[in-house]
């Protein structure tokens, strides 16, 4: 019995199949790019993995060794280490899109073995942009055939709240067989339908899966979350069986041309409450809540209405339900009232994760998220700040305290006298 022991250990090793090794990428323009490796004995391709724009958070290496035991191989690049970035939503900025060319060049081993792309939320653009350059020249146009994109992040980041979604221009120019893997518990999931038209619109062949249960990130966030564990365990047979869904894609690629007028890089969004400059045409406000009354703009009229959208799965909108509720204690005889609205979780879910709260003001339901469209709703929390005469005079996206000085001194003028 020892022996088989012994036996079952060297064989079903990680180390076994892939000795993870260290080396650094240099790219004409000098730039040295850490990379581990993880090589299957198959050298007919191999998995180029750029990280999410937070960078590797340590449970990348466990999907790659899985991945290389089922015989593909695995480049996995530190590019925050490259250009020695902070992780945040604007790290990759500031990337050489000719440094990725390079690197996916090298990792091709002179065009020897096929290069499929990995990436996932901001690394997606970078990817598409490399590809698209590949694609531009003769020698190189075949290299990346395949790409699998992890919640893709292609919005401009220039989007206030409320505002239509722009989208980076190579979303549009992208020509490849995409598999897209997106979370259910997101704000990206009630737009995957738009993304993937923009994604065709260059040619890009595109299947896309949802993962019921867990949020962005899931793949490579720690986390004691039973169901997340277990999807995060199945990320090397999903990634596999994505490869192989793409496999059926055969036609050859082309660089598709870019669209002008177009954002041309991401920016941060507004920080606090801000000035609204949205394109919304028309109020959509017709919710229940839990003792099953109906809320319309016209059952609120002449009260200052903050409109707040959020999610149980939202850490972010979690957090400041302490801090709505002490503004709704402060303002609330002044004729202001929150009204918060729960997108897409069923009424019994939403109840029972607020048993344990006393909330002060309303909490409506829109289960079929019925709301995203009209409100343009592309991150959560969102929040809209009404005034009496039914006008958008504020709104913000994420979580803030609601009871700061700053909102509080914001708000209050547009209150009326009460009697």
């Amino acid at each position: 019995m020892f022996i088989r022991y012994i036996l079952f250990c060297l064989l079903f090793s990680p180390s076994f199949y892939s000795q993870a090794k260290e080396i650094i990428i240099t790219s004409a323009a000098q730039t040295e790019i850490p990379v581990t490796t993880f090589e299957s004995s198959d050298n007919s391709r191999v998995l180029l993995w750029l990280p999410t724009e937070y960078g590797i958070r340590g449970r990348e290496d466990n999907t790659a060794n899985e991945l290389a035991k089922m015989g593909i191989s695995v480049w996995l690049a530190d590019l925050h280490g490259a250009y020695f970035s902070a992780s945040g939503r604007s790290s990759y900025n500031d990337v050489n899109i000719n440094d990725i060319v390079d690197l996916i060049q090298q990792a091709s081993q002179d065009n020897k073995r096929e290069v499929i792309l990995f990436a996932t939320g901001r690394s997606a653009p970078l990817a598409m942009k490399a590809t698209r350059s590949l694609q531009l020249n003769a020698s190189t146009k075949d290299i990346v055939k395949r790409a699998v994109l992890f919640h893709p992040n292609f919005y401009t980041g220039a989007t206030d709240v409320g505002q239509s979604i722009n989208y980076l221009p190579i979303t549009y120019a992208s020509n490849l067989a995409l598999y897209i893997v997106q979370p259910g518990l997101s704000g990206k999931t009630y737009q995957l339908a738009a993304l993937i038209k923009h994604l065709q619109t260059g040619g890009s062949d595109v299947m896309s899966q949802i993962i019921p249960g867990v949020g962005d990130g899931y793949n490579v966030r720690h986390s004691d979350d039973k169901k997340e564990l277990e999807v995060y365990n199945k990320t090397p047979v999903i990634i596999y069986r994505a490869l192989k869904a793409l496999g059926h894609f055969t036609k050859p690629r082309a660089a598709a041309k870019l669209p002008t007028g177009k954002a041309q890089s991401s920016s941060a969004y507004s920080v606090g409450l801000q000035p609204y400059n949205g394109n919304i045409k028309e109020i959509y406000l017709d919710f229940k809540d839990r003792k099953d009354l109906r809320h319309t703009l016209d059952s609120h009229q002449g009260k200052v209405l903050l409109l707040n959208f959020w999610a149980s799965w939202c850490p972010p909108c979690v957090k400041e339900l302490p801090s709505l509720n002490r503004l709704q204690q402060k303002l609330g005889a002044k004729g202001f009232t929150i009204l918060a609205v729960n997108i897409g979780e069923d009424k019994q879910t939403v109840k029972d994760f607020l048993q344990p709260m006393n909330l002060d003001f309303p909490i409506l339901f829109d289960p079929d998220a019925k709301s995203v469209k009209p409100w343009n709703l592309i991150a959560f929390p969102s929040s809209f700040v009404i005034d009496t005469e039914g006008k958008i005079r504020y709104g913000l996206f994420g979580g803030i305290e609601w009871d700061n000085k700053d909102i509080v001194d914001t708000i209050k003028p547009l209150l009326k006298p009460q009697p």
